[in-house]
């Protein structure tokens, strides 16, 4: 697409409405989706489905996480004794 074509183009998207502005990106996103599926010829995969069987079902997440993320006081404190 040359420069003068996007910037019709821009100008133009620039006079929709809120709503439309965000059809069009819903549009676009899709048409992306799309042309990437037919170059590298894989079907995208949500990450839900990739992960589904990998994980316990009854593991505690936030749990797992607070646990991640406070882990640095327990071994702050043991070095500061």
């Amino acid at each position: 697409m040359s420069e003068v074509n996007l910037k019709q183009i821009t100008q133009l998207a620039d006079q929709l409405s809120s709503e439309d502005q965000r059809s069009l990106i819903k549009y676009l996103e899709q048409q992306l989706r799309l042309d990437s599926v037919a170059s590298n010829g894989k079907q995208l995969r949500s990450l839900r489905g990739i992960w589904k069987g990998k994980m316990p079902e009854d593991i505690d997440l936030d749990a797992a996480l607070y646990e991640i993320r406070h882990e640095w006081e327990k071994e702050l404190e043991e070095f500061d004794q």
